[in-house]
């Protein structure tokens, strides 16, 4: 009979092997929770910018119904994040906060100017819109 002698050479193959899985699987869940957060961000992005339409369509309502009234005012500047504007309107658009300034900028014309900021769940998501209007 054959007598093999064994070196244990099979061990360390299959350590080595277990080791490539194992990074492998790391590098997949690193990826799948940077992906995950990428995901969030865009949704969150998505509610502001929802948000922002939303008050811009309230501004709009309101130079449809209150023109005659509203001035070329200073132009709007921008809060800091968190912070409730000054000046500005606010909304509420599917229970979240959003503002708008409304600016007359031609009196021959009845040109308007509409600025909107809208939040997402997360204050760290802004989106800001702005349009030019003129009512009909």
């Amino acid at each position: 009979m054959f007598k093999y002698k064994q070196a244990g050479s099979a061990l360390i193959i299959c350590m080595i092997f277990l080791l490539l899985l194992t990074i492998l699987g790391v590098s997949s869940m690193q990826s799948a929770t940077m992906q995950e957060k990428m995901v969030g961000n865009a949704v969150e992005e998505n509610r502001a910018f929802q948000s922002a339409e939303g008050a811009l369509r309230a501004g709009e309502a309101g130079v449809q119904a209150n023109s005659a009234t509203i001035t070329n005012g200073t132009a709007a500047s921008l809060p800091a994040i968190g912070v409730a504007p000054a000046g500005w309107q606010a909304v509420t658009i599917d229970g979240r906060q959003a503002y708008f300034h409304q600016q007359r900028i031609s009196y021959a014309n009845s040109i308007f100017r509409i600025t909107a900021i809208g939040y997402g769940v997360d204050d760290n998501a802004r989106v800001v819109l702005q349009s030019t209007y003129r009512p009909y």
